[in-house]
């Protein structure tokens, strides 16, 4: 008999646990992404904010300039508590991700367990029949 893996009433529960874990990670790679956009942003927007463009020349010009580093700096601030909601989005999707992984875990390690007395259990009947056929044919010879 080929070895083909016994059904149990767990493979269902194991895909579904495993579809949960598939999406625990894919919600986890966008948390990652956009916490790599929200440092890139960041990182960007400081370096902006240490420029400082304002030359000798005309007050207007000055003024505008000032405007510009005060809507750059209000920028980095939005790009902080981006970049701190980031943090936060991906540490809960990591928390999520650890718990699904385990969930699928448990669930694959009583699949594995109870396939294993599945086929313990047919080997055992198995060896039972070819047992009764080894007696009953030594029954025959003896009688014979």
């Amino acid at each position: 008999m080929p070895d083909v893996e016994p059904k149990t009433r767990l493979d269902k529960l194991v895909q579904v646990r495993e579809r949960g874990e598939d999406s625990a990670l894919e919600n986890l790679a966008r948390a990652q992404s956009s916490l790599g956009r929200a440092a890139e942003r960041l990182a960007g927007l400081r370096q902006a904010a240490r420029a400082d463009g304002r030359d000798r020349g005309d007050a207007g010009l000055w003024a505008a300039e000032e405007n510009a580093h005060v809507r750059t700096l209000q920028a980095l601030r939005s790009a902080e508590r981006d970049m701190a909601q980031a943090m936060r989005s991906e540490q809960a999707a990591r928390v999520g991700y650890a718990a699904a992984h385990r969930q699928a875990e448990v669930a694959r390690r009583v699949q594995e367990k109870k396939r294993t007395e599945i086929r313990e259990d047919r080997d055992r009947r198995e060896r039972s029949v070819l047992d009764e056929l080894a007696t009953l044919r030594f029954n025959v010879r003896a009688a014979g």
